[in-house]
């Protein structure tokens, strides 16, 4: 069957068109600057529309061809854009005293990380990172004295032998600059991901508002839990006009480790939180234009499989809501992505991960719980969920990890910007003798974990 552009894509491009050229500019350099880069991404649309298979009947079933996968469309969205099927699990509902709906996982045993006494010792946590290494977890995250990504955040770090209780924090890496409230310019890191390589752990950053580019740093973390090496960075093309943390006054570089660690990445099927800076070839918005960020991916068992949540709550010249869809992007079999496609995979507006166990599930953690679509609704972080696919293909479950129910949880410190929504969000997952560990923050002030059976959490 020959390839065509349908009358949905025409409609949808037709919208993407009025997207893209509509909004101001508050002067004329900057007028012709956006719209050079709006033309351009009108051109890139145009031609993913035109490349991208649609096949229709008579009764205007369709399919759709993404990288080395063929869907079939039943649904899509105001817009017009085809939605990917993904979610074969029960839809939550508006009621989060009920855990939106979801089964409570009653085995489910919750413990504190690291709670903040008071400002001095950083009153915002968040991001967060688990691994486990050598007969020990690892936590970092982001800490920062006054708000979420002030200038001069810094990443922390503990240590525990059993997941339950954790070692007092300490600095992995400290502020790369002045520490300021987020109103103020100034240089700030993100945590990414723990790597080992070679039987070594290392941990990676994002230096952000460099000034040029967000770029990813490393460094060692020796089994002593407290001797750390020196940071270097992951890239090898940074510019030279690309602001260093302080803490690295020249730009070194390990061209042999950094492979090594980027390889990590690719062998572990993991992709960067902060894929969308890297060049990589993750598509930055959706097919309809949607801006998406936060990256991860697992592979199903028809391959590799890429997601990015909705940041379209945050656009301030269009008239576009948050669909409060996950998107997603497939392999295509070599090396590349295909177009990011809305997906029927809910979302509160929150970081999610997803991990393929070693039988072939999928578990999906992050906060699956809109209940609407497309609407822009803004949700409480609350409940924490977990959903498994049984190949990677479809979700077919979803519990709540962990649940406030009629107990909200509540800010402990106030005047903190950036903090809300409130609840348990930006999860990050492991699987380790038969339990699954899951660390996140607490209203982005308190780090937690949670632990539960994998057997729990098996399909009924």
């Amino acid at each position: 069957m020959a390839y065509h552009i349908n009358p949905l894509q025409i409609i949808y491009m037709m919208k993407t068109f009025y997207f893209l050229t509509s909004g101001n500019s508050e002067n004329s350099a900057k007028k012709g600057r956006v719209h050079s880069q709006r033309i351009g991404v009108i051109l890139l649309v145009f031609f993913l529309c035109a490349g991208v298979p649609v096949h229709a009947s008579s009764d205007e079933v369709q399919t759709l061809t993404l990288g080395t996968r063929t869907f079939t469309i039943t649904e899509t969205t105001p817009s017009g854009t085809p939605v990917v099927h993904i979610w074969n699990a029960k839809m939550p509902t508006s009621d989060r005293t009920e855990a939106a709906g979801f089964p409570v996982l009653k085995e489910a045993q919750h413990f504190d990380v690291w709670k903040p006494a008071d400002r001095s010792e950083g009153v915002y946590n968040h991001y967060a990172a688990l691994f486990f290494h050598n007969g020990r977890f690892y936590a970092m995250w982001g800490n920062h004295p006054y708000c979420e990504n002030g200038a001069g955040l810094r990443v922390m770090f503990s240590i525990s032998r059993d997941g339950r209780r954790w070692d007092r924090p300490g600095k992995l890496f400290p502020p790369p600059g002045p520490v300021r409230p987020k109103a103020e310019p100034g240089i700030y890191l993100n945590p990414d991901r723990w790597v080992e390589v070679d039987g070594k752990l290392y941990a990676v950053a994002y230096v952000h508002r460099s000034g040029v580019s967000t770029y990813p740093i490393a460094r060692e973390l020796a089994d002593d839990g407290a001797s750390l090496g020196k940071p270097f960075l992951l890239r090898n093309n940074l510019s030279s006009r690309a602001r260093l943390p302080e803490f690295m006054p020249e730009s070194p570089r390990n061209p042999a480790l950094a492979e090594k660690i980027n390889q990590w990445y690719e062998e572990n099927d993991t992709i960067s939180w902060w894929a969308r800076f890297d060049g990589i070839g993750i598509p930055t918005h959706g097919v309809d234009g949607t801006r998406l960020i936060e990256a991860f991916a697992f592979r199903s068992k028809d391959g590799m499989v890429a997601c990015m949540r909705d940041y379209n709550t945050h656009t301030r010249d269009t008239d576009l809501i948050s669909s409060n869809r996950i998107y997603a992007c497939f392999s295509d079999g070599k090396g590349g992505w295909s177009a990011m496609y809305p997906t029927d995979i809910p979302d509160s507006h929150s970081r999610a991960q997803a991990l393929r166990l070693p039988d072939g599930r999928v578990l999906l953690v992050g906060n699956q719980i809109a209940h609407q679509f497309d609407k822009g609704i803004y949700l409480v972080r609350d409940p924490l969920t977990i959903a498994v696919s049984p190949d990677g293909e479809f979700f077919t479950e979803v519990f709540a990890l962990r649940s406030g129910g009629n107990v909200r949880p509540k800010h402990r410190f106030s005047g903190i910007p950036g903090s809300g929504p409130a609840g348990y969000g930006y999860p990050s997952m492991i699987v380790h003798d038969g339990m699954v560990y899951v660390l996140y923050s607490i209203n982005k002030e308190d780090m937690a974990i949670t632990i539960v059976p994998l057997d729990a959490i098996n399909e009924k």
